[in-house]
């Protein structure tokens, strides 16, 4: 491939530029946001398929919901959101593609290392080493993105990269759905060196180690472009107390932000964590059939969905809304809520099947746009930073509250593992609804802060 050769050979520390005339052109941006998104893609596949494992490991392990909630929640959001945070500096400072490389390549052996736990505590650190490799990818597109795209095309780009997660999300489930059912068929399988494995550790090591070619193709496709600054900014190179001060002074215009996302991924995980089990155990769905239905209505819905934002919300900017983004995200939180809660308590199939395959549409398909508004409102030198503070938040709230939240309630509130379909609607009506009225009153500081 020869993309790269396009741009300026990158260095440790990428060049300035304080103009758009270096941007590359318009189809090498799209091209490199597609590859981005294939990243993101392979990360949401590792992050989804523990949905699809809750029986087999449940057994072995000898754990409950709880403490599976734990696995998909705290054990790898716990260390994605405070690496999170120097990753965000090295991205501020250093080779974002350089990041990128070196985190898909962790991701992806730990991922495959996951077959190879024999304990639910070997899992659990297992996880939280999925946790750190994941916490490089959006810091550093997030910047990359930004320095590629005009703001006109911005919320566009940034809601293509966000496709990964309902497009990993889904083949997760149309895959990796088979993939379980395929493996479990044939049993343990004595693998040379590795020994017997499993079929759920096998299914770990078949997810993990073709994230390996991806980071060989990323030194090949991704080039390090040159970050857009102002003069000022070029000649002041901010701090990283001095990026944290400037967050603290404008908390109000971020607050909306990071607590409405935070809210919403609180269900937006959670469902994707537990949808599946729903499925098999209030209707009686085998695995491959829960997986397909909800990778299919995740492709579809999912995918519609986030390019419906990513459209909704630069028009609206373009129409002179500055707060478009933040109305786009009111409208897909309360979305979210009511198909969710409605869909999940349903004892009719004919109105939980529909409603659940919709609420796919809005869970987290709102991420691009939310991406956008915050590079829009961060200075250039402080996006990674800025950036990895508002995915640790939102993965922190969302990641490690919602699975869990949902595991507590029907272990802890319903005493019984077939009411989990009340849980998840316990935990739709409350969370994306508070969600909204983040966003909404999250406007007044935006717009304030745009005005200045």
């Amino acid at each position: 491939m020869t993309f790269a050769t396009e741009l300026p050979p990158e260095a440790v520390t990428p060049e300035i530029v304080v103009n758009d005339s270096a941007r590359p052109n318009l189809l090498y941006s799209w091209l490199t946001v597609v590859f981005l998104m294939v990243l993101y893609t392979s990360s949401f596949i590792d992050r989804q398929i523990l949905a699809l494992l809750v029986k087999p490991i449940r057994s072995d392990f000898k754990i409950d919901d709880f403490q599976y909630g734990l696995l998909t929640g705290l054990a790898f959001v716990g260390t994605y959101s405070i690496a999170g945070l120097p990753i965000g500096v090295l991205v501020d400072r250093w080779s974002r593609k350089g990041v990128i490389v070196i985190g898909v390549t962790a991701w992806s052996l730990l991922t495959a290392a996951c077959g190879l736990t024999t304990s639910f505590s070997s899992l659990f650190l297992t996880r939280i080493g999925v946790g750190i490799g994941e916490a490089t990818l959006s810091p550093a597109s997030y910047s990359l993105i930004s320095d590629i795209f005009p703001k006109d095309k911005l919320g566009r780009a940034l809601s293509l990269y966000g496709l990964g997660i309902p497009i990993g999300s889904g083949l997760a489930l149309v895959i990796g759905g088979q993939v379980v059912t395929a493996i479990a068929a044939i049993g343990s399988i004595d693998i040379p060196v590795i020994g017997m494995t499993r079929p759920w550790q096998t299914v770990f090591l078949t997810i993990g180690l073709p994230g390996l070619l991806l980071a060989l193709l990323a030194i090949f496709v991704v080039a390090e472009p040159k970050r857009h600054v102002s003069t000022v900014e070029a000649e002041n190179k901010p701090t990283i107390g001095e990026a944290l001060l400037f967050f603290g002074a404008n908390i109000r215009a971020y607050a909306g932000l990071f607590m409405g996302m935070g809210l919403l991924a609180m269900y937006g995980y959670g469902c994707n964590a537990w949808y599946p089990t729903f499925l098999e155990r209030v209707y009686g769905l085998t695995v491959g059939q829960a997986s397909m239905f909800l990778g299919i209505s995740t492709l579809v819905f999912g995918i519609g969905g986030g390019l419906f934002a990513g459209w909704l919300s630069d028009r609206l900017v373009a129409r002179g809304r500055p707060d478009g983004h933040y109305l786009v995200s009111v409208g897909y939180c309360l979305a979210f809520a009511v198909t969710g809660a409605v869909g999940s308590s349903s004892t009719s199939p004919w109105i939980c099947f529909p409603l659940i395959a919709i609420s796919l549409a809005f869970s987290n398909t709102i991420i691009g746009i939310v991406a956008a508004a915050l590079q829009i409102l961060t200075p250039v030198r402080m996006r990674g930073l800025i950036s990895s503070l508002f995915l640790a938040v939102a993965a922190f709230v969302g990641f490690a509250f919602g699975p869990s939240a949902i595991g507590f309630a029907t272990t802890h509130i319903f005493h019984d593992d077939n009411m989990v379909g009340y849980s998840l609607a316990l935990v739709a009506a409350i969370f994306p609804t508070l969600g909204a009225v983040a966003f909404w009153f999250g406007r007044k500081p935006l717009l304030e802060k745009l005005a200045q």
